[in-house]
């Protein structure tokens, strides 16, 4: 999806398996030849664990890739379920142990900060995008649109 100021440009759809591994695959596709930059991505799990790797998004992309999350993630726990049901659970975990630092940032004054990642941009870079995405929520408006029409998508309940 691609937003133009607060204005929807172009939206692409494609689907991935729940659980699986070709999240990364698939939003290559949708990204390949884009002259959109950044990348925002909520989250690194799409469809349950399906992982999209942000390095791989960055270098295909050769633009920055910010990875937003509302709050901050429960490592721990997160480890625990993909033990518990992924035989393949090291090569998951690997890909969530290597996206560094998390960083937060304040995108509205009177809400409470967002957390990312950032690849391919200084920190400073990625608040500054942040910032500048973030005029209706605390949550970038990117992606704050892609979760309701995603919600609309796969849900019979009314999108907030």
């Amino acid at each position: 999806m691609w937003l133009k100021g607060a204005h929807l440009q172009q939206l692409r759809t494609d689907w991935i398996t729940v659980d699986g591994l070709d999240a990364t695959r698939t939003a290559g596709s949708l990204l390949r030849g884009s002259l959109h930059t950044p990348v925002l991505l909520l989250g690194v799990t799409f469809g349950g664990f399906n992982l999209i790797d942000p390095w791989k998004i960055q270098k295909l992309c050769k633009a920055p890739v910010v990875v937003v999350v509302g709050s901050r993630p429960n490592n721990r726990a997160v480890k625990r379920a993909l033990f518990k049901h992924f035989p393949d659970w090291g090569k998951r975990w690997e890909l969530i142990r290597s996206l560094g630092s998390l960083h937060k940032v304040r995108t509205m004054p009177n809400e409470g900060p967002v957390f990312f990642e950032r690849f391919g941009c200084s920190t400073r870079e990625a608040r500054s995008i942040l910032k500048a995405s973030a005029f209706v929520s605390r949550m970038p408006e990117p992606l704050r649109l892609a979760s309701v029409l995603a919600r609309g998508l796969f849900s019979s309940e009314p999108s907030d």
